[in-house]
């Protein structure tokens, strides 16, 4: 790569214009399906899909806007291997690709102690998600909670443009939802645009008392003097608010031999203050040509997010405990337990980079090479009621519930913790095209202090871990419709939140994959992928110190993952994601883990959906969609101990347009299927009832 990057001083420059970080092709011409031409998620520099020797898989706008998505999570159902997160957990759970934790970009920018879940679909133009270690292309790779062992969620939010949009939709659905949202884009002048999109929304739920609450606002300006520079500057405010969800336990719910929990149960204290989860932010992108070959790019940001959640539970013997040492053996009768847990996390990016474009004999390259600095403050507190955790010592029977007031922890006046994270991150890739030949191959490395220290917990750790991960990769085209891929990269991490007796090391995962590609091949698109992912440095119990962790645990994912698009006609339309794998603990101190399933990771997934949109005739501008999702039993706990049973979903949609007014109703859960899925509350052992049908109406008008 050095040779390469002398060569790129003096070799010809390419005749095209260089790309610009960040920016990506929003909309697709109205017959162009769901597919995309051209990714900048996997690699930080606008590459064909089809060069790239990783999996990669786009969610567009009208993707998003067709299915009637509400969540980021029912847009992610349409991409293989990424779990569903149920909206009442969503303050508990990230993502997980290919069975591991997935980390979270918006705008180019790691979104630290960030639940993507809560992001708002109002301005999201496209998501990608990128699946394995190697996606860890942004910022420090895992702190702080931010783990990308499995992957990325990449979402780029709509920017201002020269095109004047007027654009108001409301919503009524199930459960009161009701809510409103809008887009505006003005251009100023030939120069500048300003743009604002907002949504409000509120919703119950079949959990009695439990709502859900959304307010977002994000405003962004762009400057465009002439065709070498790009500014673009974004704000965001997002608030979520809920009732905190303790989920349920299995006895009454999926084990009725002694009796039965009706679907709907809230089992919290009276006078339950609400959980809030805001998020606030300034990302500015500048993008400038130097020369013919080379462009400068700079990404900076300052990200804040706060957390405040209280929340009450039952010790149940089955299920998960804490609360001291308090509970019943009974499975009716329980203590109810009360915390409350305030985190506030702050990030500090800056991201320049050099993007250059040139030849040396007849390979092309492009070569990126930049630095990340990041600065994260983690500071938090965890309280627990009267001070050890039960609101009351009368034992709360759930054949006959009797719910305590809630009793407000007494909350001390600095942070319980004040952590520290400070990343630095040096980066050199070159993309090489030498006629059907695409290789890949790039080097970060990361130097990463980490101060978590927690005195109530007993948690003094101060480290400082530097470290090389590499990636390659290399793409042939058979045919311009058909390629092959074979690609292997790895991750890091740095493990917080645990004790240890000594600093620990940084966990580390690998992944190698190979997998062919179809592109635009009678109208199908498809990338199908072998994949072996492993995580090694996992800390675990230490047997030898109770309380304590080691670094000895070792995890594996492998398998293989299909996501097929296929415009059959330019108006029927079909998406397939498919998923065999096996995941599971390789190595543990306590060896009765090895081999278990990892958690809430099932073996098998399918989806399939499909959308008709009719063109002429009486029915022009109607459009139908119809969808089923498929999961096979999902683990409830880390040990195993039970499972939820596989189920299978349907959805549907109906779309009519009429000139500027789009009517929409979307029905989730068609045939209203009553099942359960694992909760992540505590780590898991309790389970939540999957959404029942919802139905929502929708309506948006364009002037």
């Amino acid at each position: 790569m050095i040779s390469t990057l002398v060569a790129a001083c003096f070799g010809t420059a390419f005749a095209e214009e260089p790309t610009q970080l960040g920016t990506v092709e929003v909309k697709a011409p109205a017959d162009a399906g769901y597919g995309v031409k051209s990714v900048s998620a996997g690699t930080r520099t606008d590459t064909p899909v089809e060069h790239i020797p990783q999996s990669i898989i786009s969610v567009t706008r009208a993707m998003i806007e067709d299915q009637g998505s509400r969540t980021v999570s029912d847009v992610l159902r349409n991409v293989s291997n990424v779990n569903a997160i149920d909206p009442r957990d969503a303050n508990n759970v990230v993502f997980k690709i290919r069975g591991f934790t997935a980390g979270s970009v918006v705008d180019g920018v790691a979104m630290k102690g960030n639940f993507v879940n809560q992001e708002s679909l109002v301005n999201a133009e496209r998501i990608d998600v990128v699946k394995g270690p190697s996606g860890a292309l942004f910022g420090s790779q895992g702190v702080g909670g931010y783990a990308t062992t499995g992957g990325m969620v990449v979402i780029t939010t709509a920017e201002p443009t020269q095109e004047t949009i007027r654009t108001l939709g409301f919503k009524l659905g199930s459960y009161g939802e009701k809510g409103a949202h809008f887009d505006v884009n003005q251009p100023l002048d030939s120069a500048w645009a300003f743009r604002m999109a907002g949504e409000w929304s509120d919703s119950d739920s079949e959990t009695d008392r439990v709502y859900l609450k959304r307010h977002a606002l994000f405003p962004s300006v762009s400057w465009t003097p002439n065709a070498d520079t790009k500014v673009v500057l974004r704000l965001r405010y997002l608030e979520n608010a809920t009732l905190d969800y303790s989920a349920l336990p299995t006895n009454g719910t999926l084990n009725t031999s002694s009796f039965r929990l009706p679907r709907s149960t809230f089992i919290g204290a009276s006078g339950l203050p609400e959980t809030t989860n805001k998020s606030t932010g300034t990302n500015l992108q500048w993008s400038q040509k130097l020369t013919d070959a080379w462009t400068f790019s700079l990404t900076t940001a300052y990200n804040a997010i706060r957390l405040d959640q209280r929340g009450t539970w039952l010790v149940d013997s089955a299920s998960m405990m804490g609360c001291m040492s308090y509970g019943s053996a009974t499975p009716t009768v329980n203590t109810m337990c009360g915390l409350r847990m305030w985190a506030h996390t702050t990030t500090t990016t800056v991201s320049p980079a050099l993007t250059g474009k040139f030849a040396t004999g007849d390979a092309r390259h492009t070569l990126n090479l930049g630095i990340d600095y990041e600065r994260t403050r983690d500071d938090g507190i965890m309280a627990y009621s009267n001070g050890i955790g039960p609101i009351s010592f009368a034992n709360v029977d759930l054949t006959n519930p009797v719910y305590p007031a809630w009793v407000e922890p007494t909350s001390p006046s600095t942070p319980d913790w004040q952590n520290r994270y400070t990343s630095k991150v040096a980066y050199l890739q070159d993309q090489i095209d030498l006629g059907k030949w695409h290789f890949l191959g790039s080097v970060r490395h990361s130097e990463i202090k980490i101060i978590d220290v927690n005195p109530s917990w007993g948690i003094n750790n101060v480290s400082k871990n530097s470290k090389a991960t590499p990636r390659v990769g290399a793409v042939y085209e058979f045919t311009p419709n058909f390629s092959a891929f074979a690609g292997y990269g790895e991750g890091m991490q740095v493990p917080a939140f645990s004790i240890f007796s000594k600093p620990p090391k940084p966990e580390e995962s690998r992944q190698t994959e190979v997998g062919i590609r179809l592109k635009d091949l009678a109208g199908v698109t498809a990338t199908l992928a072998w994949f072996d992912l492993t995580r090694t440095n996992v800390a675990i119990g230490d047997p030898a110190n109770p309380g304590y962790s080691i670094q000895a645990g070792k995890q594996r994912s492998k398998g293989v993952d299909l996501d097929l698009r296929w415009q059959a006609t330019p108006s029927w339309a079909w998406i397939a994601a498919l998923a065999v794998q096996k995941a599971e603990i390789t190595e543990d101190s306590n060896t009765a883990l090895v081999g278990k399933q990892m958690f809430n990771v099932p073996e098998r997934t399918a989806r399939l959906a499909t959308r008709y949109d009719f063109r002429s005739g009486s029915l022009a501008g109607l459009g139908l969609g119809l969808g089923v999702t498929h999961s096979a039993k999902l683990p409830g706990d880390v040990t195993n101990t039970f499972f939820t049973p596989a189920t299978t979903v349907w959805d549907t949609q109906a779309v009519y347009t009429i000139g500027k007014t789009r009517l929409g109703v979307n029905v989730v859960n068609l045939t209203d299927k009553k099942y359960y899925v694992p909760a992540a509350y505590f780590g898991g052992g309790q389970v939540i009832p999957a959404l029942p049908r919802t139905i929502t109406a929708t309506a948006s008008f364009s002037f």
